[in-house]
């Protein structure tokens, strides 16, 4: 049930989302840069969050400068991802498909398809990942978003609303693993981000510290069969975004089941990590990412 907070916090966003669509892209481009400027100045907490993540996870390699810099930037990717969020169903899934571009992906994706068993989207919270989701069902695919329940249900309404613009379905990650199996085999890709701390997730390391990962896609693909398809998009400029992916990770159903989960997500790790390495300022670093 809705509070009074919740229909306050709906309104600005609700505002927002208005604004946003109301303005040419180049506009809600700078739009979303101001407001993340914003974020940065007045979530002092959450700046040295960032701060301290890129810290520990660089050290020497990046300059105090250079860090503050990339925190600076991470707080403005967000902001526009914000506003680029709120303008889908405005953005058609043709500009996406004009506007993002694709790598091997195309081929991995049309792999996965027609080998009938569906695939895994494992995405982390990395330049635009809402259009990057997005792209899957703008080329075609069926495509269902798994999706953690937002503390405000007004906005939560409005995000999933938002994000089936596009033509994909939204399953609730309160569901349970019941209907990602039956949406997989349907032949459906299910799209998720696994990049941030789980509760009861595996030690492993990431960015020379043990980090937390969940164990699901790892033991999803083991049971579905399906692939997991490792993709991440950096921003280039409101108008170009750029796919980054890596071969299908196979889980293997052949052998101990708890080995492969680490195997797998291991290989996840990795490939969160060498993203993030190559394009730190595109990365949420403002999650308190190492818990344990």
């Amino acid at each position: 049930m809705a509070r009074l907070k919740d229909y306050i916090e709906y309104a600005f966003a609700l505002t927002g989302t208005k604004v946003a669509r109301a303005l040419s892209p180049p506009l809600a481009d700078s739009f979303g840069a101001v407001l993340g400027s914003l974020m940065y100045s007045l979530l002092s907490s959450r700046r040295k969050v960032a701060y301290d993540n890129l810290v520990q996870a660089m050290g020497d390699s990046v300059s105090p400068s250079e860090m503050k810099s990339i925190v600076r930037e991470v707080f403005r990717n967000l902001g526009r991802t914000f506003i680029e969020l709120s303008r889908l169903g405005k953005v058609t899934n043709e500009d996406l498909l004009r506007i993002i571009i694709p790598d091997k992906i195309s081929e991995y994706a049309r792999q996965a398809y027609d080998n009938g068993r569906g695939a895994l989207v494992l995405s982390a919270h990395f330049g635009n990942w809402e259009y990057l989701c997005s792209w899957f069902a703008a080329a075609g695919y069926p495509i269902d978003f798994l999706v953690g329940v937002q503390h405000n249900p007004l906005i939560h309404r409005m995000v999933s609303k938002l994000r089936s613009s596009t033509g994909a379905r939204i399953i609730p990650a309160s569901t349970g693993v019941r209907e990602v199996l039956h949406a997989l085999r349907e032949n459906h890709f299910i799209a998720f981000v696994a990049d941030q701390h789980n509760v009861s997730g595996l030690a492993l390391p990431f960015f020379n510290r043990k980090a937390a990962f969940a164990k699901g896609p790892a033991a999803i693909a083991i049971k579905s069969g399906a692939p997991i398809l490792p993709v991440l998009m950096r921003r280039e400029r409101y108008d170009r975004h750029v796919i980054m992916s890596k071969e299908p990770i196979y889980a293997h159903q052949d052998t101990d089941k708890e080995e492969e989960i680490v195997r797998v997500t291991t290989l996840i790790a990795k490939f969160y990590e060498e993203g993030i390495r190559r394009y730190p300022d595109q990365w949420m670093w403002t999650h308190r990412r190492w818990k344990i």
